[in-house]
């Protein structure tokens, strides 16, 4: 079975591209990368690309041991062509090659050089005049002197070939372009260098390999540890499985496997050398100017430099490798680590980066270095820089004599958030369980239950809110903490508890806020109360959370601020103010994104659904594929199922509908106890089985999503975003009455509240009634101007939606002209919104008009698949014929169904078949 690349979508793409449409032939790329990078990974995906497209692949896989012997690629490369290469060349050639090739025994004269040149450029040409071929060699740098210059000098004169040349090349100390990589010219050859992965990448990869998950922080210390190198992240992972890492301020172990790489280089730092590159270890990067005044020189690193073991970029110093910053740094003893780190906590300008260092240096308990440390693991937090607040707050704690009981609490609790906020979970919940097992009742309790429930929250709902509830009656002595925590109840049973008792607790937090004159927790109560409110239809919601984010401004409380900015942002997006809302989530978003990672995704998911429903489905895509991958990072014991659900439901408009119902049944048994969320997933399911062509199903699964949501208290029609494909699934099973019903009930709450979005739907779909009951010239009026008011208030997909079935009405009245205008701008508008599953459903309609439909967009590879499947074979059938595993057909069997707008293999057989009068093209059949 193939093994899934992570991380690399962009590098496939170029080196897909490479192989299926170099326009001009010969050509070569060539993947550039230090050792363990993924250079092969990328390699072996090419070649097995170029067999998917049909190409002849000569493929050479040399190593450095073989580097001294003779024509050793050469045999490789043709090993599987030879018998029929040799009957076709001249005799000096064909003997040239069969003695390279050690195909007859050895005579007393040598290989003929340039006859073995010449033969192996007349095999390249017979082979290639065939069909086209790819030359694949990987580690280029290994080839063989006798193989690399008879390859060179075939390429050299390979004039018009239809040959492409796919090479990767090791880089770093003392690498240069190998011979073979240049012979075809400048104008021929493309370089890709492949760079390190990212951490969520990195994440992937662990997963994926090994099964391995390990906590943000030390994930992001494995991935700056390995700097993004695959290879050297699997093994630092599989000896952090023998050895985990306990203490933040150690590096990681040094894998067996990647010792002799490290020490090697190593060898040989001696004296002062050494002592100065111990501050550049402690240090991570420093500048000349920091290195200076901390007492080392360049004469000093010198040695260093000249070992390679590090670098300067623009006067910053770095190790060369990560790997070899962690093997000196391991290596060195306590006291010289604390003297590297005091000699920095000395000269530091940054007030995060002297703390550290002063708790590094430190070799017992101090209460003023303790004190020291915690402010600046606060100000680490307010920037947003979550992994490094999380350290520091380990170290003031560690640091906090034991006698001062209430420092080590307080410090305790801080240390707990900050590895939440990390994505350390296990860490946050091992100690919350120290704190809630020694609190006394009171305020101590009620904190300590607070943390836990916190600690809950992102797993199991109920749990968390029952421990808050518990932190309620801890905390009867203490307004300010009751306040708080009827806040979050506020806003957080409403998913499992309906929205009275959500406003309940958020009008006794605005109480005790006005009685207590607290002008954050008012910020906050206002806010919640007002978006309840607005969830349960109250027309005049929206001014209450306004006047709460134009209260917050004048507040100097950043997490109230935030929080107020994000739900005006979310009631702006609802109630149909797209720009507006992008506006402000744009600046959310540019501003967390430089201090806030994990907050930075709570922007991204709005804003994927800003970009959705403005139909700018490609954007869309991106942002939520990105806030899944810093959710996956921060995620303590599983994945957020709102993280999956708006990736499913952005698949879903995308066409993927087998992506879009795999992710939202994961999402959904993630959010099973959680009614308000799994009206969500059961609404995408539904538009999988609707747009699957399954209506019943549909209205079934549309049905319990508004169950769901009307069950908890929602009553605002926007919450209620299925219902247009609820009632075109109802039509589809007769019931138009049910239909009609239907929408009278949300458009009469769309209108009271002027939810224009909303009732543009209405229109689209009042005409399908009137096409329904039989009402030709009132269901194309009504149509005609819904495509009007689509366009109207910016919506896209809505206006393709109502010009596709405006087409399909008039195919059914017989107006077969305009019936293909209509769907032809309708094909236009899916394309250009990044929707090519309507596009392709759109070209299906058009294929009904009558006549003969040329099929689009299809690859050479999904031709091949499509017309054998269309024979009745199997995949497996298909598989062998072409030399495929089965999970590569299948990935071309789904983007044929989509392209062809086909739903089955019997259709398929159907309607596709050979169009021979379109130079081996194929035509779908009305």
């Amino acid at each position: 079975m193939p093994i899934e690349i992570v991380g690399r979508d962009q590098e496939l793409a170029s080196v897909r591209a490479f192989v299926e449409g170099a326009a001009e032939r010969p050509a070569a790329l060539v993947l550039e990368g230090e050792p363990g990078i993924g250079k092969s990974t990328l390699w072996l995906a090419g070649v097995e690309q170029a067999r998917v497209q049909g190409l002849r692949v000569l493929r050479a896989r040399p190593a450095e041991t073989e580097r001294g012997l003779a024509h050793v690629a050469l045999g490789d490369l043709l090993e599987d062509v030879a018998d029929d290469v040799l009957p076709a060349l001249p005799a000096p050639r064909r003997h040239a090659l069969e003695l390279a090739l050690l195909r007859v025994e050895q005579d007393d004269d040598a290989v003929d050089a340039r006859a073995l040149a010449v033969a192996m450029r007349t095999a390249l040409e017979l082979l290639a005049g065939e069909q086209p071929v790819l030359v694949a060699i990987d580690d280029v740098q290994w080839l063989d002197d006798s193989s690399a210059r008879v390859l060179a000098f075939a390429l050299r004169r390979l004039h018009g070939a239809n040959l492409l040349l796919l090479l990767t090349r090791r880089v770093g100390e003392g690498s240069s372009p190998a011979e073979v990589e240049t012979a075809l010219g400048p104008d021929r050859l493309e370089r890709l260098r492949v760079r390190p992965l990212s951490v969520g990448a990195v994440q992937r990869l662990l997963q994926t390999r090994l099964g391995m998950a390990f906590p943000r922080p030390l994930l992001v210390r494995i991935h700056e540890t390995s700097g993004g190198n695959p290879f050297y992240a699997l093994e630092l992972a599989r000896a952090l499985a023998v050895e985990p890492a306990a203490d933040p301020s150690e590096p990681l172990p040094v894998p067996e496997s990647l010792e002799g790489v490290v020490h090697d280089r190593l060898a040989g730092i001696h004296g002062k050398t050494r002592a100065g590159l111990a501050v550049v270890a402690a240090a991570g990067r420093a500048s000349r100017t920091l290195l200076r005044a901390a007492g080392v020189g360049d004469e000093t690193l010198e040695p260093a430099f000249a070992a390679r073991v590090i670098e300067v970029h623009r006067e910053v110093v770095t190790f060369t490798h990560p790997l070899l910053a962690s093997a000196f740094y391991q290596e060195l003893l306590a006291e010289e680590r604390r003297r590297a780190h005091r000699l920095l906590a000395g000269v530091a300008d940054d007030p995060l980066a002297r703390a550290r260092h002063l708790a590094l240096a430190a070799p017992r308990a101090d209460a003023d270095v303790a004190s020291a440390v915690e402010r600046a693991a606060t100000e680490a937090a307010s920037r947003g820089a979550s992994v490094a607040a999380a350290e520091l707050a380990e170290h003031a704690l560690r640091l906090t004599p034991r006698t001062a009981d209430g420092d080590r609490r307080r410090r305790a609790i801080q240390a707990a958030r900050a590895q939440l906020l990390a994505g350390d979970g296990r860490g946050a919940r091992a100690r919350a369980d120290r704190l809630l097992a020694t609190a006394e009742r009171g305020r101590q309790r009620a904190e300590a239950l607070i943390l836990m429930s916190d600690l809950e929250a992102a797993g199991s709902l109920e749990r968390a809110i029952t421990l808050r509830r518990e932190a309620l009656e801890e905390a009867e002595a203490d307004p300010a903490l009751r306040a708080a925590i009827h806040q979050w109840l506020g806003f957080q049973v409403r998913s499992s508890e309906g929205f009275s008792a959500a406003e309940q607790h958020a009008r006794a937090a605005l109480e005790l806020a006005e009685q207590l004159g607290d002008d954050p927790l008012r910020v906050m109560s206002l806010a919640t109360l007002g978006f309840l409110r607005f969830n349960a239809a109250d027309p005049n919601a929206v001014g209450m959370v306004r006047r709460a984010y134009e209260l917050a401004a004048d507040v100097d409380a950043p997490r109230e601020r935030l929080e107020a900015r994000f739900l005006y942002a979310r009631v702006l997006l609802w109630s149909g103010r797209v720009d507006h809302a992008r506006t402000l989530l744009e600046e959310l978003y540019g501003d967390l994104s430089e201090r806030d990672e994990r907050l930075s995704a709570d922007a991204l998911w709005y804003l994927s659904l800003v970009e959705l429903t403005a139909g700018r489905l490609d954007l869309a895509a991106n942002h939520a594929e990105r806030q899944l991958e810093i959710s996956n990072q921060y995620a303590i014991d599983h994945e957020d199922p709102l993280a999956i659900w708006v990736v499913a439901r952005i698949a879903a408009h995308r066409g993927e509908l087998d992506r879009a119902r795999e992710l939202a049944k994961r999402s959904r048994a993630l959010a099973h106890a959680q009614p308000l969320f799994l009206a969500g997933q059961e609404g995408v399911l539904g538009l999988v089985e609707a747009w699957s062509g399954r209506p019943h199903e549909a209205v079934a699964r549309f049905a319990a999503a508004d169950r769901a949501r009307y069950g908890t208290g929602v009553r605002d029609p926007s919450d209620f975003w299925w219902r247009a494909e609820y009632a075109e699934a109802l039509l589809e099973v007769g019931r138009v009455g049910d239909a009609v019903d239907l929408l009278d009930r949300w458009a009469a709450d769309a209108a009271r509240l002027e939810r224009e979005r909303v009732l543009v739907q209405v229109s689209r779909c009042r005409g399908l009634v009137a096409a329904a009951e039989g009402d030709v010239e009132e269901a194309l009026a009504l149509l005609r101007r819904a495509i009007r008011q689509h366009e109207a208030v910016g919506d896209p997909f809505g206006r393709a939606r109502a010009l596709l079935a405006l087409g399909i009405v008039r195919r059914r009245a017989r107006q077969k002209r305009k019936a293909r205008e209509a769907i032809e701008a309708a094909i236009h508008g899916f394309e250009a919104i990044g929707a090519p599953g309507w596009a392709a459903k759109a070209h299906a309609e058009l294929g009904s008009i009558g006549g003969r439909v040329r099929e689009r967009g299809l690859t050479s590879a999904e031709r091949r698949v499509a017309a054998l499947v269309a024979e009745g074979r199997t995949n497996r059938e298909v598989a062998a014929a072409l030399f495929l595993g089965e999970r590569t057909v299948e990935t071309h069997l789904s983007h044929v169904y989509a392209k062809l707008g086909v739903r089955s293999r019997t259709e398929l057989a159907r309607m596709y078949r050979p169009d021979e009068q379109s130079s081996g093209g194929l035509a779908i059949s009305s």
